[in-house]
Protein backbone atom coordinates (compact mmCIF):
# COMPACT_ATOMS: atom_id res chain seq x y z
CA UNK A 1 0.00 0.00 0.00
CA UNK A 2 1.52 3.07 -0.82
CA UNK A 3 1.37 5.46 2.24
CA UNK A 4 3.80 8.50 0.87
CA UNK A 5 4.65 10.52 -1.80
CA UNK A 6 7.23 13.35 -1.59
CA UNK A 7 9.24 15.09 -4.67
CA UNK A 8 12.30 16.57 -4.44
CA UNK A 9 13.01 18.17 -7.93
CA UNK A 10 10.90 19.76 -10.44
CA UNK A 11 12.28 21.62 -13.12
CA UNK A 12 10.88 22.82 -16.97
CA UNK A 13 13.54 24.00 -19.06
CA UNK A 14 12.49 25.11 -22.71
CA UNK A 15 15.25 25.21 -25.01
CA UNK A 16 13.64 26.25 -28.57
CA UNK A 17 10.77 27.79 -30.21
CA UNK A 18 7.46 24.81 -31.27
CA UNK A 19 8.01 24.53 -35.15
CA UNK A 20 6.21 22.32 -37.01
CA UNK A 21 5.43 18.83 -35.46
CA UNK A 22 6.21 18.33 -32.02
CA UNK A 23 6.23 15.35 -29.71
CA UNK A 24 6.58 14.68 -26.45
CA UNK A 25 7.88 11.36 -24.85
CA UNK A 26 7.15 10.46 -21.40
CA UNK A 27 9.39 8.33 -19.07
CA UNK A 28 8.78 6.92 -15.56
CA UNK A 29 12.08 5.20 -14.56
CA UNK A 30 12.92 4.11 -10.78
CA UNK A 31 16.22 4.62 -9.59
CA UNK A 32 16.62 2.96 -6.09
CA UNK A 33 14.83 0.50 -3.66
CA UNK A 34 15.32 0.73 -0.22
CA UNK A 35 13.88 -0.27 2.99
CA UNK A 36 13.12 2.25 5.48
CA UNK A 37 12.64 2.44 9.27
CA UNK A 38 9.61 1.93 10.67
CA UNK A 39 8.74 2.52 14.85
CA UNK A 40 8.96 -1.13 16.85
CA UNK A 41 5.07 -0.81 17.27
CA UNK A 42 5.14 -2.39 13.81
CA UNK A 43 7.41 -4.64 13.62
CA UNK A 44 5.30 -7.26 11.55
CA UNK A 45 5.56 -4.49 8.50
CA UNK A 46 8.20 -3.01 6.61
CA UNK A 47 8.38 0.21 4.58
CA UNK A 48 10.06 0.05 0.61
CA UNK A 49 10.98 3.62 -0.35
CA UNK A 50 11.28 3.24 -4.55
CA UNK A 51 12.71 6.48 -5.91
CA UNK A 52 11.62 7.50 -9.19
CA UNK A 53 12.37 10.19 -11.96
CA UNK A 54 9.30 11.13 -14.56
CA UNK A 55 10.62 12.98 -17.78
CA UNK A 56 8.79 14.96 -20.40
CA UNK A 57 10.56 15.37 -23.65
CA UNK A 58 9.72 17.58 -26.02
CA UNK A 59 10.89 16.96 -29.76
CA UNK A 60 13.15 17.66 -31.53
CA UNK A 61 14.98 19.47 -28.49
CA UNK A 62 12.34 22.11 -27.47
CA UNK A 63 11.57 21.45 -24.10
CA UNK A 64 12.33 19.30 -20.87
CA UNK A 65 10.54 18.55 -17.64
CA UNK A 66 12.25 16.33 -15.07
CA UNK A 67 10.61 15.70 -11.47
CA UNK A 68 12.71 13.19 -8.91
CA UNK A 69 11.09 12.11 -6.06
CA UNK A 70 10.02 9.42 -3.65
CA UNK A 71 7.06 6.44 -3.09
CA UNK A 72 7.06 4.83 0.19
CA UNK A 73 5.39 1.44 0.19
CA UNK A 74 4.04 0.04 2.98
CA UNK A 75 4.08 -4.17 2.84
CA UNK A 76 5.14 -7.21 5.04
CA UNK A 77 8.44 -8.31 5.57
CA UNK A 78 7.68 -10.98 3.45
CA UNK A 79 7.01 -9.04 0.44
CA UNK A 80 9.73 -6.28 1.27
CA UNK A 81 12.65 -9.51 1.05
CA UNK A 82 11.39 -10.14 -2.57
CA UNK A 83 10.95 -6.85 -3.48
CA UNK A 84 14.52 -6.24 -2.25
CA UNK A 85 16.03 -9.81 -3.32
CA UNK A 86 14.57 -8.68 -7.09
CA UNK A 87 15.83 -5.31 -6.93
CA UNK A 88 19.48 -5.95 -5.96
CA UNK A 89 19.51 -9.07 -9.04
CA UNK A 90 18.93 -7.22 -11.69
CA UNK A 91 16.89 -3.40 -10.88
CA UNK A 92 13.59 -5.38 -11.58
CA UNK A 93 10.18 -4.77 -9.71
CA UNK A 94 7.35 -7.35 -10.03
CA UNK A 95 4.80 -6.16 -12.78
CA UNK A 96 2.12 -6.35 -10.88
CA UNK A 97 3.59 -3.85 -8.67
CA UNK A 98 5.28 -1.89 -10.66
CA UNK A 99 2.52 -1.59 -13.05
CA UNK A 100 0.63 0.15 -9.97
CA UNK A 101 3.47 2.27 -9.23
CA UNK A 102 4.02 3.66 -12.16
CA UNK A 103 0.09 4.32 -12.57
CA UNK A 104 0.39 6.49 -9.15
CA UNK A 105 3.73 8.18 -10.24
CA UNK A 106 1.81 9.01 -13.68
CA UNK A 107 -1.40 10.52 -12.13
CA UNK A 108 0.87 12.94 -9.53
CA UNK A 109 3.23 14.16 -12.16
CA UNK A 110 1.18 13.91 -15.09
CA UNK A 111 -0.91 16.52 -14.08
CA UNK A 112 1.84 18.15 -12.68
CA UNK A 113 3.97 18.27 -15.93
CA UNK A 114 0.69 19.80 -17.67
CA UNK A 115 0.48 22.32 -15.72
CA UNK A 116 4.00 23.26 -16.19
CA UNK A 117 3.95 23.01 -19.76
CA UNK A 118 0.93 25.43 -20.14
CA UNK A 119 2.71 28.20 -18.02
CA UNK A 120 5.29 27.97 -20.05
CA UNK A 121 3.41 27.86 -23.06
CA UNK A 122 4.50 24.28 -24.39
CA UNK A 123 1.18 22.08 -25.54
CA UNK A 124 -0.41 19.42 -23.58
CA UNK A 125 1.77 16.06 -23.19
CA UNK A 126 -0.66 14.00 -22.85
CA UNK A 127 -4.29 14.06 -24.64
CA UNK A 128 -7.37 15.93 -22.91
CA UNK A 129 -10.95 15.20 -23.54
CA UNK A 130 -12.32 17.63 -26.50
CA UNK A 131 -15.98 18.34 -25.75
CA UNK A 132 -18.19 18.14 -29.23
CA UNK A 133 -21.25 20.49 -29.01
CA UNK A 134 -23.97 19.57 -31.27
CA UNK A 135 -26.49 21.75 -33.19
CA UNK A 136 -29.32 22.36 -32.28
CA UNK A 137 -31.02 20.17 -34.71
CA UNK A 138 -29.12 17.25 -34.94
CA UNK A 139 -29.64 16.87 -31.03
CA UNK A 140 -33.36 17.05 -31.52
CA UNK A 141 -33.25 14.44 -34.34
CA UNK A 142 -31.01 12.03 -31.87
CA UNK A 143 -33.75 12.81 -29.14
CA UNK A 144 -36.10 11.76 -31.73
CA UNK A 145 -34.36 8.35 -32.42
CA UNK A 146 -33.65 7.39 -29.04
CA UNK A 147 -37.65 8.01 -28.05
CA UNK A 148 -39.13 5.30 -30.62
CA UNK A 149 -39.98 1.77 -29.77
CA UNK A 150 -37.84 -0.62 -30.89
CA UNK A 151 -38.90 -3.66 -32.35
CA UNK A 152 -38.23 -6.74 -29.82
Amino acid sequence: MIVNFSMDKISIEKKGKIQGNTEAKNNIKFVDVAEESLPSHMNDQAMINFSFQYGVKYLPEIAEIDIKGHLFFLTTKKQKDELLKEWDNGKKINPELSSHLVNYVFSKCGVLALSLSQQVGLPPHIPLPKIAIKKKEEAKKEEKEESKPKAS
